[in-house]
C-alpha cells in the first residue's frame, strides 16, 4: 500500500467502527492529498546549491548526498532509494505533499514524524484541536521533537531606564505571524525555513522558536534516522515574517545570533575527506560571512548588503558527524544524534541566558523611588511573559529528558561502548541541568511578579493616605466653615427682635432641637440599635 493510501485508511478510522480511531491523521492526509500549487518543486533557475531539500548522511563513511528541491531533484531522490548502510536523512525546511509522499514511501516513515512536525497553525485545516498532544512519554519510543530557539537583535533607539511597554507591539507580533501562516500555506516553496513562534522579549531582543522532529528506524543493517529540520534555505529568501528588518532600517541593524555549542574536544579540527570545506558552502549558509559580518562581533555600521539571516543550523545536514567516532555511530542511533542533542542543548542555554538577563532587568528598573504604577504593571506583564516561555521550553526539555534518560529500553540500534554511554550520561547532564536552571529561572519570575504585585499594593496604600489626608485637610476646611455658616443664617433670620419680621426669637428654640437630636440618632444609629437589643433583653427577662 502506498504511503499516502495507508494515511488515508487511518483518518477515515472513527470512534463509531474502531476502538482506534484516528482523527489526529486528518490534517496530514488532507495536506498529502492536496492538488494545488503547494510546495509545487522549483525548478534549477529558482534555486542555489544552499537550497537543496532532502541531505542523506552515510553514517559510516560521512558521505554526503543532496537533493535539489526540483522535479529533477525528486526524481533523483526516488530513484537513489534506500541506503544500504545505516544513514541520517535529513529534511531541510517547508516540505511540499510531493516530497512528503516521496519520502514515506522510499523510507517507510512513521506517521506520527509527519503529524507532529506539522502540528500548528499553518496547516491545521480542520480548525479542531483534540488535545491529544502532548502524548504520553512512552509515545516519543520512536519519535519526538528538539526545540531549537535563536536569539534575534534589532538596533533599536530607547532610555533603557524604564520597563518596555510590549502590549501594543506583541500584539502587532501576533498579527504579523496569523497572516505569515497564511501565506506560508499558500506560498511557501520546498526547503524555505519555517518559524513556528516569534515571541518578543524586550524592544530590542525577540526568540525565532523552530522544530526537529526526529524518527528512529528499527535495528537492522540498514537502519536509518529521519531529521526534519524547519530550517531550509536563508530566512532572507524564505516566506517573511516579523523577524525581517523593520522597514527604513539597514541590514546590519537585524542580527540573528548563531548557536554556539562549547565542546570538551578541540574546537578547531581537521576536516574528515567527507566533510564539505568551508569554500564549498554557499555564502548565505556562511554565518560568519553574511550579510558583510565578519568575525569580530562589531558589525560595520557601512555595510549595505542584502540582509540575510545567516543560522548555522541550516550547515547542520552538510557538516554533520565532524565531532563524531563513525563506527560507534553506525551501531549507536543516540550516540549517532549527539552533535544534534548538543546544538538544541546550546541553543537552550542561550535562550535561558537572555532570560535570566530580562528578568534581572525587569527587576533593576522597579526599585528606586521615582517608580510609578504604571511601570510596575508593565514589568509584571513582562515577567509573566517570560514565565509563560519558560513553561514552555520546560515541557521540550522533559521530553528529551525522558528519552535519553530511558535510551536502555529503547528498540534503538545500539551497542554496549564506553564512548556511547559517556555521550550520553554526559548529554542527559546537560539537559537536567537545563531543566534545573529552567525551574530556577521560573521560580525567579514567581518571585518577581510577587516582588511587583506587592510593591503595586504598596503604591495604592501610598495613594490612598494621601488620599486620606486631602479628606482630612477638606475636613478642618468644613469644621471652620459650616460654623461661621450658621451664624451668618442665624443673622439672616428674620425675627421680630431684629426687627425684620414677625415671629418671636424663642420659636427657633423647639424647631432647631428636633433637628439636631434626629441628626445625632443618624450620626450613631449603630449605638441606637445596641441599645435598644439591650432594652428588649432585659424585658424578655
Amino acid at each position: 500500500m502506498a504511503f499516502q493510501d495507508e494515511i488515508a485508511a487511518l483518518a477515515k478510522r472513527d470512534s463509531k467502527e474502531h476502538v482506534y480511531p484516528r482523527p489526529d491523521l486528518v490534517n496530514l492526509n488532507h495536506y498529502l492529498t492536496t492538488r494545488s500549487s503547494i510546495g509545487t518543486p522549483v525548478e534549477p533557475d529558482e534555486y542555489s546549491a544552499a537550497d537543496d531539500f532532502a541531505v542523506i548522511h552515510d553514517i559510516a563513511t560521512g558521505q554526503v548526498r543532496r537533493f535539489a528541491p526540483s522535479s529533477a531533484g525528486l526524481d533523483d531522490f526516488v530513484s537513489y532509494g534506500t541506503p544500504k548502510s545505516p544513514s541520517i536523512i535529513f529534511m531541510r525546511g517547508f516540505g511540499s505533499p510531493q516530497w512528503l509522499n516521496a519520502i514515506g514511501n522510499v523510507h517507510q516513515v512513521n506517521a506520527e514524524l509527519y503529524r507532529r512536525h506539522l502540528e500548528f497553525q499553518a496547516f491545521n485545516s480542520t480548525g479542531r484541536n483534540l488535545y491529544s498532544s502532548p502524548s504520553l512519554p512512552s509515545s516519543a519510543a520512536q519519535v519526538f521533537q528538539l526545540t531549537i530557539p535563536t536569539i534575534c537583535a534589532r538596533n533599536v533607539g530607547g532610555s533603557g531606564f524604564e520597563p518596555d511597554d510590549l502590549r501594543q507591539a506583541r500584539q502587532e507580533e501576533s498579527e504579523a505571524m496569523t497572516k505569515y501562516f497564511k501565506q506560508l500555506r499558500n506560498r511557501a516553496k520546498p526547503a524555505d525555513s519555517v518559524v513556528r513562534d516569534c515571541k518578543m522579549l524586550s524592544k530590542e531582543h525577540y526568540i525565532v522558536e523552530q522544530t526537529i522532529s526526529i524518527e528512529v528506524g528499527p535495528q537492522k543493517d540498514g537502519w536509518r534516522i529521519i531529521v526534519w529540520l524547519d530550517s531550509g534555505r536563508d530566512l532572507s529568501q524564505s516566506v517573511p515574517g516579523p523577524w525581517n528588518p523593520l522597514p527604513g532600517t539597514r541590514s546590519w541593524e537585524t542580527y540573528f545570533f548563531p548557536v554556539i555549542p562549547h565542546h570538551t574536544t578541540a574546537t578547531y579540527e581537521p576536516l574528515s575527506p567527507h566533510r564539505p570545506s568551508e569554500a564549498s558552502i554557499p555564502s548565505t549558509l556562511r554565518p560568519h560571512l553574511a550579510a558583510g559580518r565578519s568575525e569580530s562581533t562589531t558589525v560595520p555600521r557601512h555595510t549595505e548588503e542584502k540582509w540575510a539571516a545567516a543560522q548555522n543550523i541550516c550547515l547542520l545536514p552538510f557538516q554533520y558527524g565532524g565531532r563524531l567516532d563513525r563506527e560507534v555511530a553506525r551501531q549507536d542511533a543516540l550516540y549517532a544524534l549527539t552533535e544534534l542533542f548538543q546544538f538544541a542543548a546550546s541553543a537552550e542555554a542561550q535562550l535561558l541566558n537572555l532570560v535570566q538577563n530580562r528578568i534581572a532587568n525587569e527587576m533593576s528598573l522597579v526599585g528606586g523611588g521615582g517608580d510609578s504604577g504604571q511601570h510596575l504593571s508593565i514589568a509584571l506583564l513582562n515577567l509573566k511573559s517570560l514565565k509563560v516561555l519558560l513553561t514552555s521550553h520546560a515541557q521540550g526539555l522533559g521530553e528529551v529528558i525522558t528519552v535519553v534518560a530511558n535510551r536502555h529500553a529503547l528498540e534503538w540500534p545500539r551497542i554496549e561502548n564506553a564512548v556511547a554511554e559517556k555521550a550520553a550520561v554526559l548529554l542527559l547532564a546537560d539537559l537536567e541541568y537545563l531543566q534545573r536552571r529552567n525551574e530556577a529561572l521560573s521560580r525567579e519570575c514567581e518571585q518577581g511578579m510577587a516582588t511587583l504585585a506587592n510593591m503595586a499594593v504598596l503604591e495604592e496604600s501610598k495613594r490612598s493616605v494621601g488620599m486620606s489626608r486631602t479628606v482630612q485637610r477638606l475636613t478642618v476646611i468644613g469644621t471652620i466653615f459650616i460654623p461661621l455658616s450658621f451664624v451668618c443664617s442665624v443673622w439672616g433670620m428674620n425675627f421680630e427682635e431684629l426687627g425684620t419680621g414677625s415671629k418671636p426669637m424663642w420659636m427657633w428654640i423647639p424647631s432647631a432641637v428636633p433637628v439636631v437630636v434626629l441628626s445625632y440618632l443618624i450620626y450613631n444609629w449603630e449605638a441606637v440599635l445596641r441599645v435598644s437589643r439591650r432594652v428588649a433583653r432585659k424585658e424578655v427577662r
